[in-house]
């Protein structure tokens, strides 16, 4: 008698084990954040011919020639073969990588105006693309540390510059501040990582072009 108690009291601790699990995935699922909504088909064509012509203009430029600009450049391609980049106003930044389902995704922002969507200038698209192909180069971009944000802006605002002709100064400066200050002041909450290495760069270059100390 007390071992067939014993076998009820194991089988409703089991069912309530159960539902715990269900009620637990269930509610991690709700708060998954969703994926950017992608804009219409014919925006997408649009952004996707616009990063082609970006990608194509900064080939033959210095910043393009060379081991930095290339590598950054194949993993924009990569992704753009993969269906991998996609265009959407459901983000604030101007280009936000994210990993789902195991696979990263690039996103690519585009503005409302009333009820159309534009593209950000070509300046503004080059610079997210090749940003966040740096975030794309080091792994995920939850794993993301001052370095390689300084890293990212850096490869961002060298590859507008090359689109539009023009020279950088020695120190990249955002907003009247070096790129460390501005990372920094923006990302508080992340750490240093001495063990970055820079994409196609060394970290004393890193160093000399962000005033990262």
């Amino acid at each position: 008698m007390q071992a067939r108690y014993d076998k009820r009291f194991f089988i409703r601790l089991a069912s309530i084990l159960v539902v715990g699990v269900i009620a637990i995935v269930g509610v991690a699922l709700r708060q998954r954040p969703k994926p950017p909504t992608p804009a219409p088909d014919g925006v997408q064509r649009q952004g996707l011919a616009l990063m082609g012509d970006i990608l194509a203009k900064i080939a033959p430029t210095g910043f393009g020639q060379s081991r930095r600009g290339q590598r950054l450049a194949r993993v924009v391609r990569g992704l753009a073969a993969r269906g991998r980049v996609v265009f959407s106003a459901d983000i604030a930044p101007q280009a936000l990588c994210r990993h789902e389902h195991g696979q990263g995704m690039l996103y690519i922002k585009v503005l409302r105006l009333g009820h159309k969507l534009v593209h950000q200038t070509p300046e503004e698209v080059a610079e997210g693309l090749f940003h966040e192909a740096v975030h794309m180069c080091e792994g995920h971009p939850a794993q993301s540390r001052i370095d390689e944000e300084c890293d990212g802006y850096a490869a961002g605002l060298c590859a507008g510059a090359a689109l539009v002709g023009r020279t950088q100064p020695d120190v990249l400066t955002i907003e009247g501040a070096t790129v460390a200050e501005f990372v920094a002041r923006e990302y508080p909450h992340l750490s240093r990582c001495p063990q970055y290495q820079p994409v196609g760069q060394s970290r004393e270059w890193l160093a000399r072009r962000t005033g990262l100390r």
